[in-house]
């Protein structure tokens, strides 16, 4: 594969949903899809917390990342020892060895040195192919962390078929 890293690049709504989805249908097709995504449980609470949730690919479960700030709060902030934790399984999927690796997002953590950059850095080692979501306020840091090496992909399904069917896509270099 040419590209074995990519990302979605998005604007507003995230792409958790594609993300999942795409994951399903290439575990149908008998692929080893391993990873996390951003899982929205739909509880109805005050907090945002709730929303930061990641979903493993592999078992379904479920792991908060989110730590409340108060009663008064408007938001959350990451918790970055449980993002830690959640890290753990896909390192293991990937030493385990996997057709794809799905990651919910290249984002601040990522960015500053922590979330899933090492997870990124062990599945790129294994030459085992990377997909995540990229909002555009971390386009430079993505760029750094790739060297350029790494495709942004369009938003929808058949895009990324074609990218993982042929390292191409329909996509541009980042």
């Amino acid at each position: 594969m040419r590209f074995p890293l990519a990302a979605i690049l998005y604007e507003t709504t995230p792409p958790d949903a594609l993300l999942r989805d795409f994951a399903r249908d290439l575990a149908r097709q008998g692929r080893h899809i391993g990873g996390v995504v951003q899982h929205r449980p739909g509880l109805v609470t005050d907090c945002h917390c709730a929303e930061m949730v990641l979903m493993s690919l592999a078992s379904g479960q479920s792991f908060p990342v989110a730590q409340p700030l108060g009663s008064g709060s408007t938001g959350c902030r990451l918790d970055f020892g449980a993002l830690a934790q959640v890290a753990q399984g896909p390192l293991s999927e990937i030493e385990a060895g996997l057709d794809l690796l799905i990651l919910n997002r290249f984002g601040k953590a990522e960015a500053e040195g922590r979330g899933f950059r090492d997870v990124i850095a062990a599945a790129m080692e294994r030459e085992t192919p990377v997909l995540t979501a990229l909002h555009p306020r971390n386009l430079p840091d993505w760029i750094r962390f790739t060297e350029g090496a790494a495709l942004l992909l369009m938003p929808d399904a058949s895009t990324l078929h074609q990218w993982l069917a042929d390292g191409q896509g329909v996509a541009h270099a980042a």
